[in-house]
């Protein structure tokens, strides 16, 4: 879905135009035999001034340890709009990034280079969080480094939560148990115990969260075939339903945008809702919500036992497919340094963390790591005097990563198939007696039909 955290004005991603995959260009590992030509992309804008900064930094650093690289830097990232015509044009940067829901897509269509050798040569494979490399591989191949990934789980206002007297350390982790809390809250504080964000697609995605936390999926493994009319879909609008219509402690509004949700919560008038761990950044930042009240759990699960499912997006770095070997190599050497350097190198991830704080902005939000496990940890460790965020009200989270399985959102149209269950989430908390096993059986013959064009 979009990659920007999705309650700071989310843009839904179109679907690409096709290029033939013969325009695949596989890298191998030469060395540069003259001068490199690396153009980079995602370049911080001139108002982030610490992070542009220490971007200028970074390459000044990345140069000086290559002098073969001839580097140039754009601000240009991810456009769905214009990829295509600028891929065909030979006008992207020598690496970019990409939203997860891309990837798939970009590899079937040839639109992303094979960098097998380069990330090889380079080791840096091995630093990452394998559950995530998955999702750059394609017959033993890879095609782009994460970069960055976020995590879906249970947002939760501590505050409201101790004035309902609930245990803010100890948050719901079934579905049971969040219809409980969020009655409790509604009964207790009279503010709404639960609400479900409906539109712009992202009530199809929340949904799909939801699905995907019961053990189904909005598709099959190959994302051709539509899989949401059923039990696991089913059931999450039940509870919704149930919420709304028979205990009230849903939020009533059919149409709610993420931006209204989250000013709802961060006015006190909202206890749980499904969203991203990155949601802590715009609600403290931008609507003023105290950071010691935010708290985040794993995904709820359907039985006490079950291990805990997040779905799950963020950005890949990928290398354009008209670079060649040596560029390829360059690209990722670049990638490593500057997004994955920090969390090899306690100086170079103090840096990145004092840049943040400088500007305000949050240092280290929990989430799903890009690295291995004990990478994070010593990571955070590094930065822990300087980290702003209140990591302990991400314990509830923290403690179950080890154990937490990774779904990716639907690699082909995932926005069109979030279109079309945004309107059954809708009639589901407008119409009491909205037919459930229809909505989505109606729902599913529409995404199908796009998925088989």
């Amino acid at each position: 879905m979009k990659k920007q955290p999705r309650v700071r004005g989310l843009i839904g991603v179109a679907a690409l135009g096709a290029i033939a995959l013969s325009s695949l260009t596989a890298c191998g590992t030469s060395e540069p035999s003259g001068p490199v030509e690396l153009v980079i992309g995602n370049r911080p804008a001139a108002t982030e001034e610490a992070r542009l900064a220490l971007f200028n930094t970074m390459v000044e650093e990345f140069e000086a340890a290559h002098p073969d690289y001839t580097v140039t830097t754009v601000e240009d990232g991810w456009d769905a709009q214009t990829f295509a015509a600028r891929l065909a044009a030979g006008d992207l940067p020598t690496v970019v990034g990409v939203p997860f829901t891309e990837i798939r897509g970009l590899i079937e269509r040839g639109q992303v280079a094979d960098i097998t050798d380069a990330v090889t040569s380079t080791g840096v494979i091995d630093i990452l969080n394998p559950q995530i490399v998955d999702l750059v591989t394609s017959e033993d191949r890879y095609y782009g480094i994460p970069t960055q990934a976020y995590a879906m789980g249970l947002v939760y206002n501590r505050a409201l939560f101790e004035a309902a007297g609930l245990d803010p350390d100890a948050p719901p982790t079934t579905w049971d148990e969040v219809r409980d809390a969020a009655q409790t809250i509604t009964e207790k504080t009279g503010q709404f115990g639960f609400a479900q964000v409906t539109t712009e697609n992202q009530g199809g995605w929340v949904l799909g969260a939801q699905v995907a936390s019961r053990g189904g999926s909005l598709v099959n493994a190959a994302g051709d075939e539509v899989t949401f009319d059923d039990a696991p879909a089913a059931d999450s609008l039940q509870l919704l339903h149930d919420m709304r219509w028979v205990d009230g402690s849903l939020s009533p509004n059919g149409l709610l945008s993420a931006i209204e949700l989250a000013q709802l919560f961060a006015a006190g008038q909202v206890g749980m809702f499904t969203l991203q761990s990155d949601a802590y950044q715009p609600l403290t930042e931008l609507l003023g919500f105290p950071g010691e009240d935010f708290g985040f759990g794993a995904m709820p699960t359907v039985d006490s036992g079950d291990a805990p499912v997040t779905l799950s997006g963020g950005n890949i770095d990928i290398v354009s497919p008209n670079a060649t070997a040596a560029e390829a190599k360059a690209a990722v050497e670049w990638i490593s340094f500057n997004q994955l350097g920090r969390y090899q190198s306690e100086d170079a991830a103090r840096a990145y963390a004092e840049a943040l704080a400088s500007q305000g902005s949050a240092v280290a939000i929990p989430g799903l790591p890009v690295v291995t496990a004990d990478i994070y940890e010593q990571y955070l460790a590094w930065i822990s005097d300087i980290n702003n965020v209140p990591v302990d009200n991400f314990a509830p989270y923290l403690s179950r990563v080890a154990e937490q399985k990774v779904q990716s959102e639907p690699a082909k149209s995932g926005q069109d198939i979030y279109a079309a269950l945004d309107p059954v989430v809708q009639a589901v908390i407008t119409d009491e007696n909205a037919d459930i096993a229809t909505l989505l059986s109606d729902a599913a013959a529409a995404a199908q039909t796009i998925l088989g064009r």
